[in-house]
């Protein structure tokens, strides 16, 4: 279970859970469960914090825990590669 900011970005923004699932192209569902702290993957996260102009990173509650500050650097990094990958393959592809 993760606790996330997504519930306090989505209503800072003055979105239903409808609207963000729409924006990103995912279920009510789906947001339902992310904002409940069930565990999603990373793609769903990225294209989370891509609706909200933010890093994965600024998704989660400060946290001090230097295990976890690192899994969320990871986390960054890997959506940084995700997006260079796919820039690639678009390239390639066009």
């Amino acid at each position: 279970m993760n606790k996330t900011l997504i519930p306090d970005l989505r209503k800072q923004h003055g979105w239903t859970q409808e609207h963000l699932a729409t924006k990103c192209n995912l279920s009510v569902r789906t947001i339902q469960r992310i904002e409940a702290g069930d565990d999603t993957s990373l793609e769903t996260l990225r294209l989370i914090a891509n609706a909200f102009n933010v890093k994965i990173g600024d998704l989660f509650e400060s946290i001090s825990d230097n295990a976890k500050g690192s899994e969320i650097k990871t986390m960054n990094d890997k959506q940084t590669l995700q997006i260079k990958k796919t820039s690639r393959r678009r390239q390639i592809n066009s």
